[in-house]
């Protein structure tokens, strides 16, 4: 404390300079230059002040150095030239900030300081700096689970921004407990913290720690430090002694911070269990010595501050699991919260006492008990259980099952096997499910579909609190208020929960008699005045600012960042409005140009383009949304003149699709424009160069089926057909080699890029007008017709027949209307003839059909690779083997798609064989199908045999 009286300070006027908020209190003497009163007429006052500005009178003697004070007195002032000193238009967060850069740091303003980072006002997350002056802690690094607005994340994280940018700060880490919200964020905050920077916890959450670490490929380097209950150890400005707390975890502790200028009591998880399964009871001693000592900041748990009266104890839950499985006729199926290492030592016991075998369902169960059994503390030896893929060796009511899956987890055990789709866990009538969990805010929807799946399947449930088969390991409201008259604090904070949480728990501190109480948010900075003489109530908490924290995000693998670096938001925004994606080719010759200006198609300034719109997360109402949305694309481009930037045109096409959306279905979809200039090749789509008109253009055939039916035509000219047939049998017949050279056509192959399109995408393109467009599908689906006639015969005049057909230019084509149904599936048919002048086009698509010979090398090449599948080799190779063997012969397919012909010619196959057996023999692959088949066969028993 520094006093300003007037003999030791400058002069009135720069006083009043300093502080303008108490010039109404100075007298100005500026002939003696000394001023030795003040408008209280009390010359002996002295301006008491913490730190920036006046806090209170006294009347006491100066006893402080004159120069000295004047010096930084001087100081204050200049770093205060350029500072906003207030005014009637400023808000509080001003004066917070102002604040905030005087005092948080430095050696200026209150000794004890509060920063959380994460857990205040929300569930989770728990991560909080404690410090003394600049010199800080920091307790707890956890996660916090999503919500279902957080698309795509699997994990929320504390600002390891901050944290990095404060690590020369941060002297230690402490670790209250080993739950998820507790360390989780480990992996993530201990990179970014200062290389010398200790952990420091218990043994079992130690084990933890280091499993966690190691998950990531993080060394410690000796960083990891254990302590024991009740021993006291240096870590940063505190002298730090852990108690014993009880919880749904063992080694659960709260932490003493001694410091020289008062103590801080941080509760940790807790509650007051009465008679734990382990026998390691809430220590109540420490709290009464601590109480005697005089406790400066307590600050508590407030999980369960709504819920009345007391939690139960472990034992009674032991006491319902022992009831229900005794008398449970068929297999027992349980699930919890698998760091409850107590809890499933009563179901261990309840095991033995059944004559019941114990399984486990989950590699989490497993990682917590592994880590008890390290460190001494597991109720039992994990070898004894049964592995999964033993349970069939067992009688049903010989099993008791515990699994994951208590929060309806995607990918655990119970979620799985309410869908049937677990591998290890069948659901059936005779089985008993026990529900030992609480479902935790935000889960209520999904655990309950979970338990309505299972409902279905059969099995009796049990589960709610009159089952009486969990209990909390959060203190109730009953045992906060003893354990806060019990301590005694001069100040209180609550911590961990919800913001109403805290709130009612700071009334509860109230009601308990504790003077000074406060309720902040994370990132907001409080300070804790010290005691004076231990024995006198100090002045309260003090504000100290505000950091602006950022929320990290991870979606279970290597992603991780802000939302904006994981774009949440657009996520969220994408699922709920849909998205439209357009491609367009904007065209703009001069010959397309005066072709305009001549008043034919297109208007004078306006341009026109090919158009591809492909819509997600959209409804389409059958099409008749794509209708409207290609009018409004095609009128916004007609309405831009010639010489419009792409830029210009992306924006005034998005601006039309999005208002006819928001019209149409009052959604706001994301749109996504990608405008391009045509390339040299690419014609008018009003006007050819040589200035034929779209219709007879359509009648003569594209300039490149021309080309492509030209050189065969002429080919076919040089050899005749007999010739033709003659020489290319003597080459190899219906060998694939023949075919290699045929098959694929230049027209062809542009076909195939041309048609490779998501399944469900329309692409659609625009041609003079919003009537004349394409619709593009290349669904795989297409490939093998269920039609008997889809496949040809084996035989050599039918496989040559069919690539003379195919060198005189045969397409199969396909037209669609988007303002057709959705029943209108039904493709036509049309070969074209040797004359282009007689093909007529409407709006084609190219599907490539599989021909007898592409089917022929499939059946052959399969069959070679049925010793490679049974050596080991997995299916992906074998079908990769067989698209390379097709390639070889000059086919190109995918994998996927040999695969799927595979399985219809199978099916074929088998359909038809009792048709052959009558006589009748409608397969035309039936006799390769056999030889193949059988081959296979005798490759599989030659196998097994071995």
């Amino acid at each position: 404390m520094r006093c300003l009286t007037p003999a030791c300070s400058p002069s009135s006027e720069r006083l009043a300079v300093l502080y303008p908020h108490l010039s109404n209190m100075l007298v100005l003497q500026t002939s003696s230059g000394i001023d030795h009163q003040l408008l209280n007429k009390r010359p002996r006052a002295c301006l008491a002040y913490g730190g920036d500005k006046p806090l209170r009178y006294n009347r006491l003697n100066c006893r402080c150095n004159a120069s000295s004070f004047a010096g930084r007195v001087a100081d204050y002032a200049s770093s205060n030239k350029t500072r906003n000193t207030g005014g009637a238009h400023q808000s509080m967060d001003d004066k917070v900030q102002r604040r905030l850069e005087i005092f948080h740091e430095g050696q200026d303003g209150p000794p004890l300081r509060i920063l959380p980072i994460g857990g205040l006002g929300e569930i989770g997350m728990n991560c909080m700096l404690v410090g003394h002056y600049d010199r800080y802690i920091l307790i707890d690094s956890g996660l916090m689970f999503p919500d279902y607005e957080d698309l795509g994340v699997q994990k929320i994280l504390p600002d390891t921004g901050f944290i990095h940018r404060w690590r020369h700060k941060i002297e230690a880490v402490i670790i209250t407990h080993g739950h998820e919200d507790h360390i989780g964020a480990l992996p993530w905050v201990f990179p970014v913290l200062d290389p010398s920077t200790p952990i420091y916890a218990t043994s079992f959450t130690m084990e933890l720690i280091k499993r966690r670490l190691d998950e990531y490929a993080i060394k410690s380097d000796g960083r990891l430090k254990i302590f024991d209950m009740r021993t006291r150890f240096n870590a940063g400005p505190f002298e730090i002694e852990s108690i014993r707390v009880t919880h749904s975890i063992p080694d659960c502790c709260g932490l003493i911070l001694r410091c020289c200028d008062g103590t801080i009591f941080h509760t940790g998880d807790w509650k007051i269990d009465e008679s734990p399964i382990d026998n390691k009871y809430f220590d109540r001693t420490a709290l009464e010595q601590l109480s005697k000592e005089g406790v400066t900041l307590m600050m508590s748990d407030s999980t369960n501050v709504l819920s009345p009266g007391r939690t139960t104890s472990e034992a009674d839950v032991a006491k319902a699991l022992m009831h229900k499985v005794l008398s449970a006729k068929g297999r027992v199926i349980t699930t919890q919260f698998a760091s409850n290492v107590h809890r499933l030592g009563s179901i261990k016991l309840a095991a033995e006492a059944s004559g019941r075998k114990l399984v486990f369902l989950g590699m989490s169960l497993r990682t917590y008990l592994d880590a008890a059994w390290r460190d001494g503390q597991a109720p039992f030896d994990p070898s004894i259980l049964v592995k999964p893929e033993d349970m069939d060796l067992f009688a049903p009511k010989d099993l008791l099952i515990v699994t994951t899956g208590s929060q309806a987890e995607p990918r655990a055990a119970l979620n799985l096997a309410s869908f049937g789709n677990s591998r290890s866990l069948k659901l059936n009538k005779e089985d008993l499910v026990l529900y030992s969990a609480k479902v935790i805010p935000g889960n209520e929807i999904r655990v309950m579909k979970m338990m309505n799946r299972i409902a279905e399947l059969g099995p009796n449930i049990a589960m709610g609190r009159a089952e009486n088969l969990h209990t909390s390991g959060h203190a109730y409201r009953g045992e906060l208020e003893e354990v806060i008259q019990l301590v005694k604090p001069q100040h209180f904070m609550p911590v961990h929960g919800e913001y109403a949480f805290l709130k009612e728990h700071e009334r509860l501190g109230k009601d308990s008699g504790v003077r000074h109480t406060a309720v902040i948010k994370n990132g907001e900075m409080l300070g804790v005045a010290p005691l004076r003489n231990r024995k006198v109530l100090s002045s309260g908490f003090f504000p100290l600012g505000k950091e602006d924290l950022t929320l990290m995000y991870n979606d279970g693998d290597k992603a991780f960042g802000t939302a904006a670096d994981l774009c949440i938001g657009e996520r969220l925004r994408i699922a709920l409005n849909g998205i439209i994606i357009v491609s367009m080719e904007v065209m703009r010759k001069e010959a397309d140009k005066r072709h305009w200006q001549k008043g034919s198609d297109g208007p004078q300034n306006g341009l026109r383009g090919r158009v591809k719109i492909t819509t997600r997360c959209l409804w389409v109402d059958r099409g008749k949304l794509l209708d409207a949305l290609h009018k409004a694309a095609t009128a916004a481009l007609s309405s831009l003149p010639l010489d419009a930037a792409l830029g210009l045109i992306e924006h005034t096409v998005g601006l039309a699709l999005r208002k006819v959306v928001q019209k149409y279905s009052n959604r706001r979809p994301d749109v996504i424009v990608i405008a391009s200039e045509a390339s040299q090749s690419v014609r008018n789509p009003a006007v050819s160069q040589n200035g034929i008109s779209i219709d007879e253009k359509r009648r003569t055939g594209s300039i490149q089926e021309k080309q492509v039916d030209a050189k065969w035509r002429s080919k076919q000219k040089q050899e005749p057909r007999s010739a033709f047939l003659k020489t290319q049998t003597s080459r190899g017949g219906n060998h694939p080699s023949f075919l290699k050279q045929n098959v694929k056509s230049k027209f062809h192959r542009a076909a195939d890029e041309h048609t490779e399109s998501r399944n469900g995408a329309k692409e659609e393109m625009t041609l003079s007008s919003p009537k004349e467009r394409t619709v593009y599908n290349g669904s795989e689906s297409d490939l093998l017709p269920e039609t008997p006639n889809s496949l040809e015969t084996v035989s050599t005049e039918s496989l040559t027949e069919e690539v003379l057909r195919f060198t005189g230019s045969e397409v199969n084509m396909t037209t669609r209307s988007t303002r057709e149904s959705s029943d209108a599936g039904l493709m036509e048919e049309k070969a074209m003839d040797d004359s282009v002048n007689s093909a007529k086009m409407s709006s084609p698509t190219i599907r490539r059909k599989w021909k007898s010979g592409e089917v022929l090398v499939l059946i052959e090449a399969r069959k070679q690779e049925e010793n490679n599948l049974q050596q080991g080799q997995g299916r992906k190779r074998i079908w990769k083997a067989v698209a390379e063997a097709l390639a070889e012969a000059g086919f190109e397919r995918t994998p996927d798609q040999c695969k799927t012909v595979w399985f219809s010619l199978v099916k074929r196959y088998k359909s038809s064989v009792e048709a052959v057996n009558n006589g009748a023999k409608n397969f035309s692959f039936y006799d390769a199908m056999h030889v193949a088949l059988s081959g296979m066969e005798v490759v599989s028993n030659k196998k097994s045999k071995e």
